[in-house]
């Protein structure tokens, strides 16, 4: 696309904002709006983006391009004055698919792991010397931020499967995490969902590769229609790309084809993020990249922040945020916690993120809360941009928590602000905390903290 001046309505958003960053690096003439003012939009002034607070038809009147966000609507000003004027109306993530335009394109997708993955392969592309452009779904702590603005010929990028958003992207190269059933408010049935898997993966370049995890049918069904090359990563002795378990936390041997490639010692725990480098490292390779840049790449990475997240310590008190939001998410988060505390007593603050999701997984999220903490408070649920369902809310999951298990200790909150006092009357020396959802409790376990005189 030759246009060069491009107008986000809702740039404040971390998905919007990214985008926004790299046309702006590109030589585009990039302008926004928001509702509010944040750290992002200050970062954007700061690096000469133009950004305004509010809507006004005015903004998108010497645009060519006019990108908006999930949460701006049709009867918006800007949206209308736009379509009136004829301006190229894009989604973010039609935007997103532009950038890959002329660029070998990473795309990975998945219900799990997808920020972490994503972040490993620019890590280990950065290690090679690659330069990469990369736009993530969260903040990296070397990046400051959730972008780098690489000149190389890559371009890696979270590939969300909401709402169909992965089918703007028509990638050179794809990763799949895992498939599972979710955003069942918009797939409606898990088939549904999985088509639309099917034909992101058949989008990938044919001269490409798709990786996918062998451990998981719906991983291996969904490139059923690739028209790439298809391998596969995980820890079952058909995996292309396997990890074999080291001695210790986050150590592995990567197998290739049944030949050993190294042993790799991850930062970051758990056996989750062994699977998530195991599929990083198998990109990587497969892309010609040599394994001493992979080994590297994971070696020197550090994670991402809401990712099972240290915020800090008050004398013997241990507090740790992670956006988790689907219950395998948080069994795995909560099983990799419990095993760096041991004995230590965890105590839980869980906000549900979605109505919808909340009713649809209402009995496995009260049997991975039930199961993981010692005390538990429910905050209540994160509407984000549903209205709520009847009979849907975290005190009807309170009650089935405490069906499956009577003796755990639990609070409701109304809010972030209210379970941060609810958390210092239950909290005690020698507890570890865990602030837990994809909604707004990273404030909750930063507040704690200075309460706490941490």
């Amino acid at each position: 696309m030759n246009r060069r001046r491009v107008h986000f309505a809702g740039i404040g958003g971390i998905g919007m904002s990214a985008i926004a960053q790299v046309l702006h690096r590109r030589g585009w003439q990039v302008t926004g709006c928001d509702i509010k003012e944040s750290a992002i939009t200050s970062r954007l002034r700061d690096l000469g983006i133009p950004v305004e607070i509010g809507h006004n038809p005015a903004h998108v009147r010497e645009c060519d391009v006019f990108v908006y966000t999930a949460a701006v609507h049709e009867d918006n000003p800007e949206f209308i004055e736009a379509r009136r004027l004829n301006v190229s109306i894009l989604r973010r993530s039609q935007a997103l698919g532009m950038l890959l335009e002329g660029h070998k394109g990473i795309a990975v997708t998945g219900t799990h792991g997808k920020t972490t993955t994503t972040a490993m392969i620019a890590s280990i592309l950065e290690c090679a010397g690659a330069d990469p452009q990369v736009l993530i779904g969260g903040e990296v702590r070397r990046y400051g931020g959730n972008v780098r603005l690489g000149s190389g010929d890559y371009v890696v990028v979270e590939a969300c499967e909401a709402y169909d958003s992965f089918l703007d992207l028509y990638p050179y190269a794809a990763v799949i995490t895992n498939v599972e059933a979710e955003h069942l408010d918009y797939y409606r049935t898990e088939e549904r969902m999985l088509e639309s898997y099917r034909r992101f993966v058949s989008q990938v370049e044919p001269k490409g590769v798709v990786v996918t995890w062998a451990d998981d049918w719906r991983s291996v069904d969904v490139c059923r229609d690739a028209k790439a090359k298809v391998v596969t990563f995980g820890r079952s002795a058909e995996a292309e790309y396997r990890a074999v378990p080291g001695n210790a936390d986050g150590v592995f041997t990567l197998e290739v084809r049944g030949r050993l490639a190294g042993e790799v010692h991850l930062r970051v725990p758990g056996s989750h993020n062994v699977l998530n480098a195991t599929a990083s490292a198998g990109i990587a390779l497969e892309l010609g990249f040599p394994f001493e840049a992979v080994r590297q790449g994971l070696e020197s990475f550090e994670g991402v922040q809401r990712r099972l997240e240290f915020i800090g310590r008050a004398g013997d008190i241990e507090i740790y945020d992670d956006y988790g939001h689907h219950p395998t998410e948080i069994e795995a988060t909560l099983r990799t916690l419990r095993a760096h505390i041991g004995s230590r007593r965890l105590v839980v603050a869980f906000q549900p993120h979605l109505y919808s999701r909340t009713r649809d997984f209402l009995h496995q999220f009260a049997q991975v809360l039930s199961a993981g903490s010692d005390a538990l408070v429910l905050v209540e649920i994160y509407p984000a941009r549903e209205e709520p369902i009847p009979g849907i809310s975290s005190h009807r999951l309170g009650e089935e928590v405490r069906r499956l298990k009577p003796e755990l200790p639990i609070a409701l909150a109304d809010t972030p602000e209210e379970a941060v006092e609810v958390l210092l009357t239950m909290v005690r020396e020698g507890d570890t905390v865990l602030t837990l959802g994809a909604g707004e409790l990273d404030c909750t376990a930063k507040r704690l903290l200075e309460k706490l005189g941490g």
